[in-house]
Order: structure tokens, then sequence, then C-alpha cells
């Protein structure tokens, strides 16, 4: 990408946040300008996710913010590029978890993706790779054909309920789809990854009072992949001032 220059000061929300340090780093590559004040900044570069009270203390200076509602600025998760790229870094963290904790190869698993946004197509490409066998479960007949083109078995969710195989499953659905019933059909030896945003996918208490593994997997991208994570908060950045 080619960056802007002199397109002004930006203020970062926290020294300790890796991520958005990263950002920063790019941002100042790019041409910006870095101040330590919030009061002597053009923009304000906040987090993901940006909380509310982060908005709410910055006093009307204008933002660039990763989630919520703020009138004086823009939300640089609605940036189509950004959200790409996002999805991609995120399925990259869940393959390093799920090699991390499960001390074995993914080649042959047997493998359940809930949902079939883009974080779960990035997932099925790249596990695809490993010559894992993916089934996708999703609600549109649009995802189950375009899933099956792409070599994946599907199943609608009342099938979540059935007795079967999997070793893994993963879930990208930012609600509760893996309850009592869904549970009791998966094997005891199954790790569920969970990459929804809170609540999850999964009714955990459930899960744990019948003794399968859930890994948190909210924020994978920093976890594991931070620096090119903050780097795409950046470019995101760059676009959204050079656009305006």
């Amino acid at each position: 990408d080619v960056c802007s220059s002199d397109l002004g000061d930006f203020w970062i929300w926290s020294e300790e946040n890796e991520r958005l340090l990263f950002a920063a780093d790019y941002l100042e590559k790019c041409g910006y300008n870095r101040v330590k004040s919030l009061e002597l900044c053009d923009f304000a570069l906040l987090p993901v996710p940006t909380k509310k009270y982060m908005l709410d203390s910055l006093g009307g200076k204008f933002a660039l913010y990763g989630g919520g509602e703020y009138e004086n600025g823009i939300n640089y998760m609605k940036n189509e590029k950004y959200v790409l790229k996002n999805a991609f870094l995120t399925a990259e963290g869940a393959v390093t978890a799920l090699e991390n904790e499960n001390a074995d190869s993914l080649i042959d698993k047997n493998i359940l993706i809930i949902g079939y946004g883009r974080i779960a197509k990035a997932l099925h490409r790249l596990l695809a790779a490993y010559g894992s066998n993916i089934t996708v479960c999703s609600r549109s007949a649009e995802s189950a054909e375009l899933s099956s083109f792409y070599g994946a078995s599907h199943i609608y969710f009342p099938e979540l309920k059935k007795k079967n195989d999997f070793d893994i499953v993963i879930n990208t659905v930012p609600h509760i789809v893996l309850t009592e019933a869904e549970l009791k059909a998966l094997k005891k030896s199954v790790i569920i990854l969970d990459l929804a945003s809170f609540p999850g996918g999964a009714d955990t208490l459930m899960a744990a009072s019948l003794g399968l593994k859930i890994i948190n997997g909210r924020g994978m991208p920093s976890k594991f992949t931070a620096k090119a994570a903050g780097e795409a908060i950046g470019c995101a950045a760059d676009e959204i001032i050079r656009q305006l």
C-alpha cells in the first residue's frame, strides 16, 4: 500500500496496548506525527474493542475506533479491507491455538466450523490445506451451497443435536448455539474453540459439567499476530484519513 504523508497528528489510547503501538508505528512510517496529548491531536486512535468509557472520555475529539457508537468519528471495523485482514489473522491464530492446545496434528481431523462468515471462510481455507475433514454448520442455503462447493460437508443447526464424531468444534456465531443437547452430542475428547464475542457460542457451565474442554478464542489476532493486527489497524486508519 502507498501511504499518505503530512496528514496530521494522532494520539493513541494506551501505551500498554501492543496492537495499538504497532498501529502507531505504521502510521508514523506513513508520515503521520504521533503526539502525547489528546488535546494536541487531529484524531485519536482507539483499540479493538473500543469501550464506551473510552469514547466518553474523548470530549468530542475526532476518533477512529474499533466498535461501539460515537458521533464524531469512524468505526474502522467497518472498513472492508480491515475486516478481511482481521478474519485471516483470526483464522491463523485459531490454527496456532489448536496446535498448541492439542499437541497433535490437524491432518485428517474431523473439524466442525459453526457459522460461515468471513472468519469461518478463512478457517475453511486454512484447515483444508492441512488435510482436515471440514463440516460447516450454517443456516442459509447459500452458505450450504458455497461451503459444499469448496469441499466441505454441510449440516444445519438441528443436526448438531445428533451424535457425531468431531475432533474439533470451532464456533464463530456470536450467540449461544451449543446448549445441553448439542454438547451432549459431542464426544468427550472433543476440543471446542469459541471465537465468538461475548457471551460466546457455548454454554460454558454445561460444558464444564459434561467434562468438555472449551478454549476462549476471543481477541485472537492480538494473541499471536499483534504486529500484523496492529498494522491492519494502521492501514485502515490511513485509508480512512485519505478518504476524508
